[in-house]
């Protein structure tokens, strides 16, 4: 379901009970926040329960859910962070199974709001929640929210900015929306930034470039993720060139995440020897220039993961790819497609 329509779902009270979750958890927040909008008004306030679902036990959550007000309109019951809900979760969890059967059969008297916040391309994909939406109720809804594309971006700059008072003219919205690289979370810092920046004055293009964080390497970070995974050269092959569309459609130069990919196969293999030798886990890290221990196990389990094999044809792709964008005018966003399905076809065991 399209962003827009799910918070007009919200707002039209259409479900009793949602299941939300996505990567910008400000658009999972937009959500979440017209169907208070809807509710609370009819409700009050008295009859909001939130829960962390990181802290909250089983009972915590079994009473929320159990809960009657004494005054009409129902009850409005919030559980955020539901890791817990994730594909990574075991299946014996008791929140995950109560939450389940509350979206199987949600109370007509009562709102129910959940979500999480997922930080890699890898956890994109729930199919426990995919299963889960073929025993729901009519009532639940479970959605995940894609992060906003580039061609939607303008709509939310000047929602950002108007909702401060600081009104932008159309030229200046484009050319924000055109730079801008995040999450609508970083997006609201960064027009606080240049509204402080600016000082009531007009903001001019220098003052973006100047104060805004125009780059976002998170996205290309997550591509490398679904090429390189723990279990050696990714497999999901529709997901990756989805991912790597979504970084054209953003405005990342094709040269450059090409580059980025050759840097990261080649630092991959340089982990090969220190894994082999059983060096210690601080020297990997400082190989890696990281003081992240679970960052170095993981870089270091995806080394080893890539035979050497695959690492040469790899590295034979890498340098055609290169030799062929430096000496001709081929489509660099082409040549990354080609180059990424070749690395993707380069396993060993196909």
């Amino acid at each position: 379901m399209d962003y827009k329509e799910l918070v007009g779902t919200a707002r039209r009270k259409a479900k009793r009970a949602y299941f939300i979750y996505g990567q910008d958890e400000q658009l999972i927040f937009e959500v979440r926040n017209a169907l208070r909008e809807a509710v609370l008004d009819e409700i009050g306030g008295m009859n909001h329960i939130r829960l962390d679902g990181t802290k909250a036990t089983y009972d915590d959550a079994l009473n929320a859910l159990s809960t009657y007000s004494m005054f009409p309109g129902g009850i409005l019951v919030e559980i955020s962070k539901c890791t817990f809900m994730d594909k990574e979760a075991g299946n014996d969890s008791p929140l995950r199974d109560l939450v389940a059967g509350y979206l199987e059969n949600p109370r007509e008297d009562l709102y129910f709001f959940a979500s999480y916040k997922y930080d890699n391309e890898l956890e994109k994909k729930n199919f426990y929640l995919d299963s889960l939406k073929k025993k729901i109720s009519g009532a639940s809804i479970i959605e995940h929210i894609d992060a906003v594309k580039q061609k939607g971006m303008p709509e939310f700059v000047e929602e950002a900015f108007s909702k401060r008072g600081g009104a932008l003219p159309k030229p200046m919205v484009s050319f924000i929306a055109d730079n801008f690289k995040g999450s609508l979370l970083q997006l609201e810092k960064e027009a606080d930034k240049l509204l402080a920046y600016s000082a009531g004055r007009e903001i001019t293009k220098a003052d973006v470039l100047k104060v805004m964080t125009i780059s976002d390497e998170r996205h290309v970070m997550n591509l490398l993720d679904l090429i390189f995974t723990e279990r050696g050269i990714g497999r999901n092959i529709r997901d990756i060139l989805s991912l790597q569309n979504d970084l054209m459609y953003r405005g990342e130069k094709p040269e450059a995440v090409i580059g980025i990919i050759g840097s990261r196969i080649r630092l991959l293999f340089g982990l090969r020897p220190l894994i082999e030798e059983g060096r210690p886990m601080t020297e990997i890290a400082s190989k890696l220039r990281t003081s992240s221990a679970w960052y170095a196990e993981r870089m270091s389990r995806i080394s080893g993961s890539i035979s050497y094999k695959e690492y040469s044809r790899i590295f034979r792709i890498l340098l055609e790819s290169e030799l062929t964008l430096k000496s001709s005018s081929v489509d660099p966003a082409s040549l990354l497609e080609v180059m990424v399905l070749s690395i993707c076809d380069a396993k060993e065991n196909r």
